[in-house]
């Protein structure tokens, strides 16, 4: 059980934050400087939104932001606004079922109207280290939506994380075996790196040709399915991948993403 768990226990109370009307460049080096995929945007000290790599992805390559320089656009244009918040005390099951229940990665933690820490999908996935040791991979896998091959366009990896709602995707090569993986993160750097070095009159057409082999990460965790989702989160941490892929005998069986191992979490919290 985790409900002895609460919000305040695990929350990250040192988090990306900048001012709305910030730029995208700014945004994007705030949320290097702290590895994280977000960041949340303030005006005048107040919560007004959150702004993801995923952001970053569904909007960056539009017909609308193609043509605009990276240092001309600001935070507002991308965050997703009045995010969901949460409360201290919560306990950190029930902050897991909210994150499944409103599909959020993340959920800011609110006291007295202030932000007081922030709680991501790691925050929660962690938990599975107190709770998941007795739970199989197989007990929580669920299967590839559909695998990308190397050879396969960035437009199309960016078409079925979306489609699919996954937060990761394997890759194969032409010969069927594994050799990386592509979240949301490494669309979102490929399309800001194309606004930084490609002419504006270059970006459509370079973009559109972009390959999954020119961006995707290598050699993604992988876990056997009788492997505890403790170590695949232990896997994934190393790798700081938001996903493991799981094997049986050289063939793909199955992903574990963060999402799998929170809903781990909101499930043994009831």
């Amino acid at each position: 059980m985790v409900v002895a768990r609460k919000a305040r226990d695990i929350m990250q109370t040192d988090y990306p934050a900048v001012d709305k009307d910030e730029t995208l460049e700014h945004a994007v080096r705030v949320m290097r400087k702290y590895d994280s995929d977000r960041v949340l945007a303030f005006e005048d000290e107040k919560l007004v939104g959150i702004m993801t790599k995923k952001d970053i992805m569904v909007k960056l390559a539009t017909l609308r932001t193609r043509n605009v320089a990276v240092g001309r656009m600001h935070v507002s244009s991308f965050m997703t606004p009045d995010p969901k918040t949460v409360e201290p005390d919560v306990d950190a099951a029930v902050v897991a079922q909210r994150m499944i229940d409103e599909n959020v990665g993340s959920l800011p933690v609110v006291e007295d109207e202030k932000v007081v820490g922030l709680v991501t999908r790691w925050e929660v996935a962690n938990l599975v280290e107190e709770i998941g040791a007795d739970v199989k991979a197989v007990d929580v896998m669920v299967t590839v939506p559909e695998a990308l091959r190397t050879t396969n366009k960035v437009l199309h990896a960016r078409q079925l994380l979306l489609r699919y709602n996954v937060l990761f995707l394997p890759v194969l090569d032409e010969e069927g075996r594994l050799v990386g993986y592509i979240t949301a993160d490494e669309i979102a750097d490929a399309f800001l790196a194309f606004h930084d070095i490609v002419p504006e009159k270059y970006r459509k057409e370079r973009i559109e040709h972009l390959l999954v082999d020119d961006i995707m990460r290598l050699r993604p965790p992988t876990v056997s399915p009788d492997s505890s989702v403790a170590e695949a989160l232990e896997k994934m941490k190393a790798k700081k991948s938001k996903g493991a892929v799981v094997v049986h005998e050289d063939r793909l069986v199955g992903i574990i993403t963060l999402n799998e191992l929170v809903k781990l979490v909101a499930m043994r919290g009831q």
